[in-house]
């Protein structure tokens, strides 16, 4: 025997269970004998809260022979409450079935009888009672506690996180955490906030400005529709206790006997410590004195140690000595080593510089530096000469002679175009047997050759392999091109006629690309020329769909990312913006039929790594709806396309003009079909914007761009393609390596913005270029673009630019239109190529 729950809508009740009760053999009812059945639950009443369910057992005995089918179903349920039939189980003819009773959050509270019914041909109906008792849900509700109740923090430093845990009592809406009377320098952060969890992490950071004390916080906790939850917090700001360190600025010295070391600066560093620190070298050698100015240093941060070396004092190595320093917040040291060398003979020298004290140097120059050997007393010793200092990347210091018994030798400082521009302090050394060190302080202050000008190129946001390894630019459409070098990878030249160019060079492992632009002046100086955006945030977010159309692919897309689904279940969102945005998802069939479906939830605004507030639903009662159907006419097709396709884009204006690409690659023709947002979905702001895409064989395609607002209101005008680019002359410019020239001539009026020629170099891979030319700058039909002859401008290496015998692949592409802003109805933009090989 088996129950089989079916549906019935005999009653039109919401909870219904009917289910049919075969009998044990395939055998007919004895109508002679037409048998009983019996029904009865157990338990027969229950209670239950809003939104919760429980179960009963249902009993069916039949009796007197009777086999036949019987149908049961329930009657006396209130609005909101389903049942369910499960672990049906038959024995003999008894069977037995749970039924689980769901009451949903918006059913009376009440108390209900049910009565169970079955009915079969040929017997009496049976029925049991049960008796339903729904009692109201609490009201929704929340407390607030925190993991501590009081805290200290030193100035300067931030709290061990604190937990901040909610209990919730049917509510799971969002909660916002701040925190009340936070004095001046201190900072709180919850993470997460305005979260639907029931937890988070409270920091405390504290400023080096912040006024020891304590005070009374509260933190608190809001929700929409409730009271707020507070917790009260204790907060004790202190200062860092007094303390002091040694730090020497030459820790090792070397002192010949009856001289005196150049002198050592020793550093006391202070921590709410402003007090006298008396000074002392420790296990000083027999003959050796220690003397420092001032002796016992009271606010000050240093003190200059000289020591002083008797003509008897034993020679060798000292390594045990230590600078001591004792202050009212203890004793510290820090060690010093000290070389006694033989006695210093007659005579001595000093060293000074031509120029004196500062020289400068452009980037990628290079200059020389006289050093003079001051020599007294008859001395003719050899004096060795080094420099030491923190030098910048493509500074090299040269010395000829290195060693010397003359009265100079020539400093040669060398800088290559990468040398960063700035101030380089550096100290020349002299050295000589049997006489203390003498040393000369010199700057090497490095400059730009571009200085300063109207025209602004940045890498500053660049990473690494794209940022410029060389920089060059030309005043006008022809003469000499000019390196130029930048400050933190920002260059700065002047154009002053009415067109210029610029030329950069990015290297990456085993690649170079060389990049040439002609623009107008206007273009030029419109403003600072950044080549790399800002990094992608990167946030992710957790979400689910629900009622996925069968037979569909689909995409879900939010703040600039994209996750595609295929069905019902859970999907993520990476690489997407932080902020309030749209959660707008698409669904359209798998083959070419139609019946797209379109969900929108406006302003979304969970936390990076939180879940949306909503399934996408795409049978949701007003956040979806079907997707509106426009007839397109397609006009300036020339015959030769291989495949025409079109996508749509929907850009929500009100949220900084955010894109959503609905769905992409669907096949077009001359007539065909596209789908959008309907007007019951849109807001104002709202534009799609149609890419339609049409290709002639592998060397020609053109793509026509549109915005507008409507599907119905746009399918009433034709789509019409740009005219097809004319096939150009390609060749090689000749010269120390591969110049690709393209020759357009007759280019259609309509690519009113830009050309560009790109190569990848087939030999060797890795190189690649491009050149663009904006139409101010072409400023008629004909179009010429080459890769110029950079041989002899700075830096460049002809290495980067294709040898002559290589293969090239070349792309040449216009484009043109009216897109001034993406958001903005009516806009059109079109790009034609063609692309080909050079061998």
């Amino acid at each position: 025997m088996a129950i089989v729950p079916t549906r019935s809508h005999r009653y039109g009740l919401a909870l219904l269970v009917a289910a049919a009760i075969a009998g044990c053999s395939s055998g007919g009812t004895d109508n002679t004998n037409p048998g009983t059945i019996t029904l009865s639950v157990s338990p027969n009443n229950g209670t239950v809260q809003q939104g919760g369910q429980l179960t009963t057992v249902a009993t069916l005995t039949r009796g007197g022979g009777f086999t036949g089918t019987v149908n049961l179903t329930v009657t006396g349920a209130p609005a909101g409450v389903t049942a369910q039939l499960s672990n049906v189980q038959t024995s003999g003819t008894t069977t037995t079935a749970t039924v689980t009773i769901v009451v949903a959050g918006t059913t009376v509270a009440g108390v209900y009888q049910l009565v169970a019914h079955g009915t079969g041909t040929g017997v009496t109906e049976a029925t049991a009672n049960y008796t339903l008792t729904v009692t109201a849900a609490p009201a929704p509700a929340y407390t607030l506690t925190l993991s501590s109740a009081t805290v200290s923090i030193v100035q300067g430093a931030s709290t061990p996180t604190i937990n901040v845990t909610l209990a919730r009592t049917n509510f799971t809406g969002n909660v916002t955490f701040s925190v009340d009377n936070l004095p001046t320098g201190v900072t709180a952060a919850f993470v997460p906030n305005n979260t639907a969890t029931s937890a988070s992490v409270l920091t405390l950071t504290v400023a080096g400005t912040a006024v020891p004390g304590a005070t009374n916080l509260t933190v608190r906790g809001a929700a929409t529709g409730l009271t707020d939850r507070t917790a009260p917090l204790a907060l004790t700001v202190t200062a860092p206790a007094p303390s002091f360190t040694l730090s020497l600025t030459q820790a090792t010295l070397s002192i010949a006997q009856g001289a005196s070391t150049p002198t050592t600066t020793v550093n006391i560093n202070r921590t709410n410590f402003p007090g006298d620190v008396a000074l002392s070298v420790l296990n000083l050698p027999t003959g050796v004195t220690a003397s420092f100015a001032p002796a016992n240093p009271q606010t000050t941060s240093s003190s200059v140690l000289t020591l002083t070396v008797a003509p008897g004092a034993p020679t060798g190595t000292f390594t045990n000595l230590s600078v001591q320093g004792v202050g009212t917040p203890g004793t510290v040291s820090t060690p010093l080593s000290l070389t006694i060398t033989a006695g210093v003979p007659a005579g001595n020298f000093t060293l000074s510089t031509t120029p004196a004290t500062a020289v400068g140097v452009t980037q990628g120059a290079n200059v020389n530096v006289t050093v003079n050997i001051n020599r007294t007393g008859g001395n003719t010793s050899d004096i060795a000469l080094t420099a030491t200092g923190t030098l910048p990347t493509g500074m090299t210091l040269a010395f000829l002679p290195t060693s010397t018994t003359g009265a100079s030798s020539v400093l040669t400082v060398t800088t290559t175009g990468a040398t960063p521009v700035g101030a380089t302090p550096i100290v020349i050394h002299g050295n000589t047997a049997s006489l203390g060190e003498q040393t000369v302080n010199l700057t090497i202050n490095v400059s730009a050759p571009g200085g300063s000008g109207n025209v602004t190129l940045s890498f500053a946001t660049c990473t690494t392999d794209n940022k410029a390894a060389w920089v060059a630019f030309m005043n006008g459409t022809s003469g000499t091109w000019t390196a130029v070098t930048g400050t933190a990878d920002v260059y700065n030249f002047n154009i002053t006629q009415s067109k210029g160019s610029i030329a950069y060079v990015t290297l990456g492992t085993g690649s170079s690309v060389i990049t040439v632009l002609h623009f107008t002046q206007a273009e030029l100086i419109a403003g600072t020329l950044n080549f790399c955006a800002a990094p992608t945030p990167g946030n992710t977010y957790n979400g689910t769909v629900a009622n996925f159309p069968g037979g569909f692919q689909g995409r879900v897309t939010y703040g600039g990312g994209t996750a595609n689904v295929l069905g019902n279940g859970a999907f993520q969102i990476t690489n997407a913006l932080l902020g309030a945005f749209p959660l707008i998802g698409y669904a359209w069939p798998l083959g070419t039929g139609g019946g797209d479906r379109v969900f929108i939830q406006r302003d979304e605004d969970p936390s990076n790594g939180g879940s949306f507030s909503s399934a996408v639903d795409f049978q949701h009662a007003t956040k979806s709806a079907s997707a509106t159907i426009g007839a397109g006419t397609l006009t300036g097709l020339a015959g030769t396309e291989t495949q025409i396709f079109h996508q749509m884009t929907y850009y929500t204006g009100g949220n900084a003009c955010t894109p959503s690409l609905l769905y992409f690659l669907r096949a077009t023709a001359a007539s065909f079909s596209f789908y959008g947002v309907p007007a019951s979905l849109r807001v104002a702001g709202d534009v799609h914007s149609i890419s339609i895409s049409a290709i002639s064989g592998p060397t020609s395609f053109r793509i026509l761009t549109e915005n507008f607002v409507d599907i119905t209101t746009r399918a009433l005008t034709p789509f019409v393609l740009p005219a097809p680019l004319p096939v150009p002359v390609v060749s090689d410019a000749g010269g120390p390596y591969k110049r690709l020239m393209v020759v357009a001539t007759g280019v259609s009026a309509e690519y009113n913005i830009s050309h560009t020629m790109t190569y990848v170099d087939q030999t060797a891979p890795g190189k690649s270029g491009v050149v663009t030319a904006s139409q101010g700058w072409v400023g008629g039909a004909n179009v010429t673009l080459v890769l110029p002859d950079f041989t002899g401008v700075g830096t460049f290496n002809a290495a980067w630019a294709p040898a002559t015998g290589d293969g090239l692949a070349w792309f040449l592409s216009s484009s043109g239109g009216t897109f001034t802003n993406v958001c903005t109805d009516g806009q059109r933009f079109l790009i034609a190529t063609r692309s080909g090989s050079l061998p």
